[in-house]
């Protein structure tokens, strides 16, 4: 089983100040569906998609994407990172999906301190989409709980809440926006699949290399 990770969006609806991708709201590159084609036929393998920005829920052919894949009968998961701005009007739609493909779908959201100062109730909206899931199968939330060193608060929020089973809970990596911030470490994913493979949003494969595909999306528009 392989992994693909692909950025569909360098655009993003939230401007966080450390994102690793380099996205913001004044970005506007979006895969287009041919390389997104090109990228799963150029592989054989049963695969596992990621499919990631940017925010990936801003990109208009999202669906497209996924039903390509599915179509293949390669396709075994798919997981989508998202801040979760948009997730109110896209959460019922990947159940219906799952639903009709039986193919199991992972919601990963992050939760920061950026995000929950843009929304107040961002942990309690992480709990009702964990609830408002928890007994569909086929369809669950994971959250990525990104810490600066002094967002001890953070953890307890989680640890203190149902949400704690199904959280990863991490520090800031020394990468994109914080490349220069010498107190984090440097990015690494830890895997328990055979192999896997970064796209950037134009197509560009960068293998296993992290930084080389987020230093390739600082310059993309």
């Amino acid at each position: 089983m392989i992994r693909l990770y692909v950025c569909l969006t360098n655009s993003c609806n939230a401007n966080c100040e450390f994102c690793c991708m380099w996205s913001s709201s004044n970005k506007k590159t979006y895969m287009a569906f041919e390389t997104f084609k090109s990228i799963i036929d150029s592989k054989i393998d049963d695969f596992e998609l990621q499919l990631e920005g940017g925010e990936p829920l801003l990109h208009k052919d999202l669906y497209l994407f996924m039903e390509y894949a599915v179509s293949t009968g390669r396709c075994k998961k798919i997981i989508i990172l998202s801040n979760g701005i948009l997730l109110d009007n896209h959460l019922p739609r990947f159940v219906d999906f799952n639903k009709y493909h039986k193919v199991p779908i992972q919601i990963k959201m992050s939760i920061n301190y950026w995000l929950l100062n843009m929304n107040n109730n961002l942990i309690e909206d992480a709990i009702n989409y964990h609830l408002s899931t928890k007994y569909i199968d086929g369809v669950d939330m994971f959250y990525n709980v990104r810490m600066r060193h002094s967002d001890e608060y953070l953890k307890d929020l989680i640890n203190n809440s149902v949400l704690k089973d199904v959280s990863n809970i991490f520090y800031l990596q020394r990468y994109g926006k914080y490349e220069d911030e010498e107190e984090y470490d440097l990015p690494f994913i830890v895997q328990n699949i055979d192999d896997w493979f970064l796209y950037s949003t134009d197509g560009t494969c960068f293998n296993k290399d992290i930084i080389a595909r987020s230093n390739y999306e600082k310059e993309l528009d």
